[in-house]
């Protein structure tokens, strides 16, 4: 069971000793190990937002709301870098334990947590009224030079139980951890170049802006390691052998929100207070959101950068025009005429129903309308939908969005506190 995201079933006996022990090839360079046991009084927040609903769950399950009780802590202690010892006391039936075990690379080289054995037979073993139950552990964890991974353990007696087990039991964790997956073996840092020369739309590239290389997939940014640099990509536009470029859709926002424009910005164009409006208005284009995506992309490297030729005319819903400069920007927003020939629609309004859009249009969002159109929680990301270039040309308070609900969508071009950037840039093909 260990690739759930949470690893359940530890049997123990009244006084249970865990015994956590690592096997690898360890080397002085690389080096992940164990480094702290605490108990605590709750089950923490991990900082993420679902795997803290999966924690919560798991106290609402067992009946305790994840709180220490009726229990005395007699061992918890780092014996050695790869082996933990827990003994502790159960008082009577219903009583938990909660615990934090850190895991920390302490070496030179990046590894991986692959995975955590034996937790399976020893729950078979008698006594089964009490369990250990390691949550928040998945199989293969990147665990970065630095990096600290914390893992909660619990120990229950269960509340119903008729018996007392007079016997102690070890429960013998195997944690084993591995440099390079078995895909990486003997790879250099950044892989050999594709020499790919046709691509399609939706094509996946995986692309490093900071060392401006093609990276490989299974270090690309997710939502488990927000610190990677490495990405991935999607092509908006087939590009055949007759161009040295392709045009690629970040898979994820940009890290912060960000209005389409906002007042102030709209004031230094030019505008006024009264003008600008509750809503906001379109009159000079997405400033706000365009100053978000330069800052943030200024550094990249190995993308082609935008010339005047890039620059491109919309309408707006004031009654005139405004123009987007490009030039010196290493990123772009996407336009929705490009969103409606990724989706092979006509015009706008067939791509404004829900679910009409390709997966890797609206990835990693913070919610997704699900088969019954409803709303439900998926990838927490931080945004519900991210800005286009495009403003609403009826109205002057509105823009077009790719939204949550796999959809183009027109929202408040002064909302700032749900929406994000999700750069295009162009990439020379000898790059990938």
């Amino acid at each position: 069971m260990c690739g759930n995201y949470w690893t359940s079933c530890r049997v123990c006996g009244l006084k249970p000793t865990l015994n956590i022990q690592g096997t690898s090839g360890i080397t002085s360079d690389f080096k992940i190990v164990f480094t702290d046991i605490e108990e605590i009084n709750q089950i923490p927040e991990s900082g993420d937002y679902y795997d803290n609903i999966v924690l919560a769950e798991f106290g609402r399950f067992l009946g305790i709301e994840g709180t220490t009780h009726d229990i005395t802590t007699l061992k918890a202690q780092v014996v050695n870098a790869h082996q933990i010892d827990l003994n502790v006391d159960m008082k009577k039936p219903g009583a938990t334990g909660v615990y934090e075990i850190s895991v920390e690379n302490t070496g030179k080289l990046d590894g991986y947590i692959s995975d955590i054995t034996g937790l399976d037979e020893v729950n078979a073993e008698d006594p089964t009224d009490i369990q250990f139950m390691l949550l928040n552990f998945k199989e293969n964890q990147k665990i970065r030079v630095g990096e600290v991974k914390k893992f909660v353990l619990i120990v229950t007696w269960d509340e119903e139980a008729t018996t007392i087990p007079n016997t102690s039991k070890n429960l013998t964790l195997d944690l084993t951890v591995t440099q390079y997956s078995e895909q990486q073996q003997d790879r250099s840092d950044i892989p050999e170049l594709s020499g790919k020369t046709e691509y399609a739309i939706g094509d996946e590239v995986y692309f490093h802006p900071v060392v401006g290389q093609r990276c490989y997939s299974d270090e690309a940014w997710t939502l488990d390691d927000k610190s990677s640099t490495c990405y991935r990509w999607n092509v908006i536009k087939a590009s055949d052998s007759s161009s040295d470029t392709v045009e690629l859709l970040l898979d994820h926002d940009l890290p912060g929100d960000t209005a389409w424009i906002s007042l102030e910005d709209y004031q230094a164009a030019g505008g006024t207070s009264e003008e600008y409006g509750e809503d906001g208005n379109n009159k000079y284009g997405p400033l706000t959101a365009l100053k978000h995506l330069k800052q943030a992309t200024d550094s990249w490297n190995g993308v082609v950068t935008l010339t005047s030729t890039d620059n491109v005319t919309r309408e707006n819903g004031s009654g005139g025009n405004y123009t987007i400069n490009y030039e010196g920007y290493k990123a772009r927003l996407i336009s929705v005429q490009e969103i409606v020939d990724i989706a092979g629609k006509e015009d706008i309004f067939e791509v404004v129903q829900p679910t009409s859009l390709p997966t890797w249009l609206y990835s990693n969002m913070a919610f997704v309308v699900n088969e019954d159109y409803n709303l439900d929680i998926s990838d927490i990301y931080e945004h519900i939908g991210y800005w286009t270039d495009l403003a609403v040309s009826e109205t002057a308070g509105y823009s077009w969005t790719v939204d949550y609900g796999y959809r183009l969508y027109t929202y408040l071009i002064s909302t700032n506190n749900d929406f994000g950037v999700r750069p295009v840039v162009r990439i020379l093909k000898p790059n990938l």
